[in-house]
């Protein structure tokens, strides 16, 4: 049900003054789906980054001006969507967080035989 919402979404939106990731974020940019977060979703950074959305203060004026935004111009939630994708496909899927976590402990071995010399 989830993946059927988000296909037929336009944009998704999660206004929050705390996440830690922001799951639900990287699963809506996977489906190629804009994101307007709030500046407490602390995938933002990534979100901004990487142009898959708009990213906000976690208040109302600020929320209703993303969207206005991302509403008034058909094309640019489209170009975010897929940026959004690119980025999700290339971070966020099983094998790239793999490859995340063998560089990691490569690069803990590598100090760790720097140490020992």
């Amino acid at each position: 049900m989830k993946s059927a919402l988000l296909q037929i979404a336009d944009i998704f939106v999660l206004p929050s003054y705390y996440e830690n990731f922001g799951i639900a974020v990287a699963e809506a940019m996977a489906a190629a789906i804009p994101v307007i977060i709030s500046d407490g979703v602390h995938i933002c950074h990534q979100v901004q980054d990487s142009e898959s959305g708009w990213v906000g203060e976690t208040n109302v004026t600020s929320l209703v001006k993303l969207i206005s935004e991302a509403l008034q111009n058909p094309q640019e939630p489209q170009k975010r969507g897929r940026n959004a994708r690119d980025y999700a496909l290339k971070h966020y899927t099983w094998n790239a967080i793999a490859h995340q976590v063998i560089a990691a402990y490569q690069d803990i071995i590598s100090q760790i035989r720097n140490c020992e010399r």
